[in-house]
């Protein structure tokens, strides 16, 4: 990896960007500072330039919002690699892929972001180069300094966290190492990658707050560090690496570097006390993290996800400080880089009694958005995740039908953006200037992951029905984030315990977390990507009859995507491996 090698480099310990700016925080926490060249010794000689250091690595926090230039290849979002959007644009899964393409065609970058957002070297070079540094500056309190260096090291262990999901074990860095040090970085094995990982982010956690100022908001927490943690250790309880056989064959396998190497129940355990120790914690600082719940289903869902500096966020990014306009990250709806499948919006229920949404049922065919009132038929996000006919959009309703304005024809100006029958929606608002200046914030954990994870973790374990110590089972998890949609609770009756309820589960975290970085992890974990990603696309045609009624057609398509088991993991790049410092490809990649 890149990434090693870079942490290695001499310059790197001379010298730092910094900005001629204070770091600012609040709704202009992390905006973008100017740059110029400072030697390590004048960045850390105020506190003033030592903040403009810590802005450095926080920059390198993923942010999933698709613009030029993104987290994942080419400012795609997620959910195109996935069963719940599709683009053609893809080589991924279209199988011209090898370890040798460009940084561009996989999801996930090890470097080569000219904005360093979600690049891992870069953030776990700079917080090392903090932690080691910042007890120089003679401005800041010895508090502040145990404070920040935490925050550093939450840093640190959010990037190997993504890269265990993406890479399994990798090496591990500890310090910026000097150029006369001795440097061989063989892969650790995953149990190792994790293990240290967990401690890094527990150490962390003991010097950090739960929570902060509204003037610190954007600062890495306790909260944060435990939340990461579950969200770790649930991925790898799952499938994937806990397993009795590998995914695939082949000497990283072997070696243990991509699996356990075995199936062990007490994984999930593991993963469960952890989501016991996030909300005990949260419990005793008077549960600061909630739901948004005001009774009011498509706004509190909105606000859950949008407004910043809501309490049902845990940790969010920050790569500008105000939307400047209504385009500027959605390049998936601006520039036609994906759709969202008709079977997707299929997932989005019947309010009135909780059933699943059928286009064989005459009453659900008759009014699948809204009924002759005009009230919603459907689970409310539905509306908040897609463009559907007949809501509002621009101020106005939403045309997405046959030669209408957001539909296919030559009335159109979206054309492919609707090609299966719905448009991309969330994040966007209603694209009439709502967020024009509003404060800026991506959404990276989110109070109902904890929830619904620790209802499937229960399942797992054979304890779906038993309250536990904060009086809840796993269904009641499940309906602290379905009802708050609107939606009737879920209860063992009408979706039983074991594989019905995980795949439920599964359904209602897509459903939650469309667009948000979570269905394509889930096909990881779980091993769906033959089940899943190879699923003919649906296409929803609506037409609109002369009675300005409107009918209904779904055509299964061919799906272009294919899927090979060596993509659970990604590769390790040819170059990389080239530099023979201790890497083993992944299987199927050799």
């Amino acid at each position: 990896m890149r990434i090693i090698y870079k942490i290695l480099s001499t310059g790197l310990l001379i010298g730092l960007l910094t900005g001629c700016e204070d770091l600012k925080f609040g709704n202009a926490f992390l905006e973008k500072p100017l740059s110029d060249e400072m030697s390590i010794d004048s960045v850390f000689s105020s506190k003033r330039y030592a903040d403009q250091a810590l802005n450095q690595f926080y920059k390198s926090l993923p942010d999933y919002l698709p613009s030029l230039r993104g987290y994942h290849g080419e400012g795609y979002i997620l959910d195109v690699y996935s069963d719940v959007g599709y683009t053609s644009r893809l080589s991924w899964n279209h199988g011209a892929i090898t370890p040798s393409s460009g940084f561009g065609n996989f999801q996930y970058h090890l470097t080569g972001n000219d904005e360093v957002m979600g690049d891992p070297l870069y953030g776990i070079r700079k917080a090392y180069i903090y932690i080691e540094n910042v007890d120089r500056v003679p401005d800041m309190t010895e508090e502040e300094k145990i404070i920040r260096k935490a925050e550093a090291k939450v840093i640190i262990a959010n990037h190997y966290a993504t890269m265990i999901r993406y890479y399994g074990g990798v090496p591990w860095i500890d310090h910026a190492y000097k150029a006369d040090e001795t440097f061989l970085f063989p892969r650790m094995t995953l149990e190792e990658t994790v293990q240290k990982t967990v401690d890094l982010l527990d150490e962390a956690a003991a010097d950090l707050p739960w929570y902060t100022t509204d003037a610190e908001y954007g600062h890495m927490t306790a909260a944060v560090a435990k939340a990461w943690k579950f969200r770790l250790l649930h991925f790898v309880a799952s499938p994937l690496f806990n397993s009795q056989i590998p995914y695939l064959d082949g000497q990283a396998a072997d070696e243990k570097l991509v699996w356990y190497g075995d199936y062990q129940q007490s994984r999930w355990e593991a993963a469960l006390e952890a989501g016991r120790e996030f909300l005990r914690l949260n419990a005793q600082n008077g549960n600061y993290y909630r739901i948004e719940n005001t009774g009011n289903p498509r706004e509190d869902y909105l606000n859950g996800y949008f407004t910043k500096g809501n309490r049902e966020v845990i940790m969010a990014s920050f790569r500008w400080g105000i939307y400047d306009g209504i385009d500027k990250p959605f390049r998936m709806y601006e520039s036609n880089y994906g759709s969202p499948r008709s079977s997707f919006a299929d997932l989005f229920e019947w309010k009135a009694d909780g059933s699943k949404f059928d286009w064989n049922n005459p009453e659900h065919r008759a009014h699948p958005f809204f009924d002759a009132n005009g009230d919603m038929t459907r689970d409310a996000r539905l509306y908040e995740n897609l463009v559907v006919n007949g809501d509002k959009w621009q101020g106005r309703t939403a045309e997405v039908y046959s030669g209408g304005r957001e539909g296919l024809g030559s009335g159109s100006s979206v054309q492919q953006k609707t090609q299966y029958g719905y448009g991309y929606r969330k994040f966007i608002r209603d694209k009439k200037g709502e967020i024009a200046g509003q404060p800026y914030s991506c959404p990276l954990i989110r109070i109902p992951e904890i929830y619904l994870g620790m209802a499937e973790i229960m399942n797992q374990l054979g304890l779906a029905n038993v309250t536990d110590e904060f009086g809840n089972t796993a269904y009641d998890y499940l309906n602290l984030v379905h009802e708050r949609a609107g939606m009737p609770p879920v209860t063992p009756e009408r979706v039983p315990t074991g594989d019905a309820l995980l795949n439920y589960l599964l359904d209602e975290r897509a459903r939650e977390f469309s667009q948000e970085d979570m269905r394509y992890y889930d096909i990881i974990r779980y091993k769906k990507g033959a089940e899943w990603v190879t699923r003919p696309v649906e296409r929803l045609t609506t037409t609109k009859n002369a009675d300005g009624s409107f009918s209904y057609e779904i055509t299964v398509l061919p799906n272009a995507y294919l899927w090979k088991d060596a993509w659970y993991l990604l590769p390790f790049p040819t170059d990389e491996m080239n530099k023979k410092y201790g890497l083993i490809q992944n299987p199927g990649w050799e």
